[in-house]
């Protein structure tokens, strides 16, 4: 229904009006049903029902329990749209709520008329942020992921509510490795979308938003993996309960983040507060009381370790899923500042360079994640023999060091965590490769290995294009940006001009306007031995207008095998670039001769003043021509020698004007001034069609998309094999019902 009012563009109802207008495409007029709060909410309900009939169908002996807890989520979602008001309090917000309703009182007189409707021309519109194709693909695996998340958690709950803690395990790890996989495609394509959309220069800005989404994700990661270690070992429960658990709770945290309005100002992805963050709360808050009751009567009925044998996989498994749910907890907390201050009435400040903040802290946590996988991939459940352990892992060892040699004498890698991390991360890689090629008849799953590839893959990927990223757009225009533009950044481009920008020469060649959307183009160009410029590839960075809610500046990502070269407009005139009129400045000026004025990047030097005189070398006041010798120098070293004449015939004043077309100017001799050797000089200038860009390259960025696929895979291959084991080995019925 709420999809059926949306693609009709029924504008009486509020969300329509909120994010449909007249001339918005089919695909954004779809996305519009998870733009807002109530929509995106309604859609995770949707999701949650989907995952909730899949387990009417296949949860089998453990449907009654698990779909309690799925019913009790739904129930508890669904207020969140009801949009009831009962004594005073407002219990969610519909989707359905009229546009009357929602204006209050500021604006009864209109739509006490009979007719408003027919006065509702249009709606007010997506926002311009989310007028783009990932706009149709990241929220919805966002969601999906999110209900995926949930089946785990209900399992785990169904698991302590019957004390069976190893037999819930077996029926939730596909549904796990599902939510793994669908959660991961999520921030995945929040990534591209960033990276193709956004002008911080990156796929990855740790935006508050961001992070409340990969935190569920990793501890998720880290459950998975001790789901393995439990249901193997019949051991390590407790941490298995706990961090399924809170996967799900952390999901529900994201949404706290971003619905209540609380990250307002430092997350551009955040909602605003209406109310829904307390409801939030409560939610929580009833999952968490829930699950920590159940914990605490379970925890002394749990069994435990026979032993702590660390040269054992089990051992470090547990201690990699530590190192997962650390980083994702350092992640939280300072994601979380702004809740603590709200709580607390502290005053603590969030870094102001969030990427290095967040990046130094999480490098320890990757070259750690990494070495375990390395590792683990050698060694076997139980005891281990050392020497066949050495055996085993000795060629990823030396491959790992001599391609880690190579990579940094070619590539020039020098810090100490970053010489770390490259080793970590090759480590992993080749010991992926070499159980894939040399050990995979012992391996019933390569699903894992191959996902553990692709996590060594992007770990390398990162290093190598993030550490090595260069931005070339040094301001070499010779025009001061000012103080809101950093000059080794920032490139100023004048229209025609070319200028030298990294290996590249660059020149702004021209825009069009749609309608809708400013395109530049830029052009990079090379020389060829004769010294002659060719065109290497055109550049089109984008303004998308819009006048309400702001314009969103499009970079341009031109593609090659071994890199990305990113630019986008940092400013632009836009309103003269709509228009496509540039205007005009005249100035007058007062000059004695030699005397230097300055016309923006140029100077104006007058040489002398030469003045035509009758045969008897007198002159005549009312018939005189005067001619001023005048030298522009240019900031690019060129000089133009133009001479401007007033002239005065039987009294009547007339410019000869000098032109000069490759600075857009022209120049007048006005008038004689009072000074001797003095004139006066106007200079009509059009104001030079310019624009600003910044240009970045990513070296191997390729490699991180590809790493991503190859991480996505094996989720998936994983998933397959979990469902396929389960139906094939059955469920034995439980011994206790509830």
């Amino acid at each position: 229904m709420l999809l059926f009012i949306l693609l009709n563009k029924y504008y009486e109802y509020r969300y329509v009006w909120a994010h449909i207008e007249n001339d918005l495409g089919l695909g954004y007029q779809v996305a519009a049903f998870w733009a807002g709060q109530e929509g995106s909410m309604l859609f995770w309900i949707i999701c949650q029902a989907v995952f909730g009939i899949l387990l009417i169908k296949h949860a089998r002996s453990w449907e009654n329990p698990v779909m309690t807890v799925v019913a009790f989520s739904q129930a508890f979602m669904l207020t969140l749209i009801m949009g009831l008001q009962l004594g005073g309090i407002s219990i969610g917000t519909s989707p359905f709520a009229l546009l009357r309703e929602a204006m209050g009182e500021s604006n009864r007189e209109f739509f006490e008329n009979p007719a408003y409707l027919l006065m509702i021309a249009d709606g007010n519109g997506l926002n311009p942020l989310l007028r783009n194709i990932w706009m149709l693909s990241h929220p919805p695996f966002t969601f999906i992921g999110y209900a995926a998340v949930m089946v785990p958690f209900s399992f785990a709950i169904a698991g302590l509510w019957r004390k069976q803690y190893q037999e819930w395990i077996r029926p939730a790890l596909p549904w796990t490795v599902l939510g793994v996989f669908f959660l991961g495609i999520g921030i995945i394509l929040g990534g591209v979308w960033a990276y193709e959309s956004l002008t911080f220069g990156g796929f990855w800005a740790w935006d508050p938003i961001e992070n409340a989404s990969l935190v569920p994700w990793l501890v998720l990661v880290a459950a998975l993996h001790l789901m393995l270690v439990s249901h193997k070992r019949k051991n390590t429960f407790f941490p298995t309960f706990l961090f399924t658990i809170l996967s799900f709770l952390f999901v529900v945290y994201a949404t706290y983040l971003t619905r209540s309005g609380i990250l307002s100002e430092t997350s551009v992805h955040s909602f605003g507060d209406d109310g829904t963050g307390i409801h939030i709360m409560l939610y929580i808050f009833s999952l968490s009381l829930i699950a920590a009751v159940l914990l605490i009567k379970n925890f002394r009925l749990m069994p435990s370790k026979e032993s702590d044998e660390p040269f054992t996989r089990e051992f470090w498994l547990f201690v990699g899923a530590l190192v997962l749910v650390l980083s994702a907890f350092q992640i939280i907390f300072t994601t979380s500042i702004p809740v603590l201050n709200r709580i607390m009435g502290s005053d603590f400040a969030p870094p102001t360079d969030v990427v290095s903040y967040y990046n130094s802290w999480q490098m320890p946590f990757a070259i750690v994640i990494a070495l375990l996988i390395g590792v683990t991939h050698f060694i076997r459940w139980g005891k281990n023999n050392m020497k066949t352990f050495a055996g085993s892992i000795m060629l990823s060892i030396i491959l790992a060091f001599v391609a880690g040699v190579l990579i940094t004498f070619l590539y020039g890698i020098h810090t100490s965590g970053h010489l770390l991390m490259l080793f970590s991360s090759l480590f992993a890689l080749f010991s992926s490769i070499d159980l894939l090629l040399r050990f995979r008849k012992n391996y019933t799953n390569p699903g894992s290995v191959i996902a553990h590839l692709g996590i060594a893959m992007f770990l390398l990927a990162v290093l190598i294009t993030f550490s090595k990223k260069e931005t070339i757009s040094q301001n070499t225009s010779g025009y001061f940006l000012g103080q809101q533009f950093r000059e080794d950044e920032n490139l100023l481009l004048i229209k025609g001009e070319v200028l030298s920008m990294g290996n590249y020469h660059v020149v702004y060649a021209g825009r069009e306007f749609d309608g809708e959307r400013i395109r530049y183009q830029v052009d990079f160009l090379k020389k060829n031995k004769n010294g002659d410029f060719y065109m290497a590839f055109s550049s089109y960075p984008a303004i998308l207008l819009n006048e309400r809610m702001g314009n969103v500046y499009e970079p341009f990502s031109k593609v090659f095998l071994n890199r990305d070269i990113f630019t986008y407009v940092t400013f632009a005139d836009v309103d003269r670039d709509k228009h496509g009129h540039p205007p005009s400045a005249s100035q007058l000026y007062t000059l004695a001769i030699n005397d230097t004025i300055a016309l923006e990047n140029n100077r104006l030097v007058l040489k002398g003043i030469e003045s035509e005189k009758s045969e008897d070398g007198n002159i005549d006041p009312d018939n005189i021509t005067i001619t001023a010798k005048l030298e522009i120098l240019t900031h690019f070293g060129n000089n133009y020698e133009i001479e401007p004449v007033l002239m005065i015939k039987d009294g009547y004043v007339m410019h000869h004007d000098e032109q000069v077309k490759d600075l857009d100017m022209v120049v007048r001799f006005k008038w004689i001034a009072d000074t001797p050797n003095t004139i006066e000089l106007e200079v009509v200038q059009e104001q030079p069609e310019f624009i600003i860009i910044k240009t970045v390259i990513f070296p191997y960025i390729n490699l991180l998309w590809l790493s991503m696929l190859v991480m996505l895979a094996g989720a998936w291959i994983s998933f397959r094999h979990r469902w396929r084991k389960r139906i094939s080995a059955g469920e034995a019925e439980p011994d206790i019902n509830p």
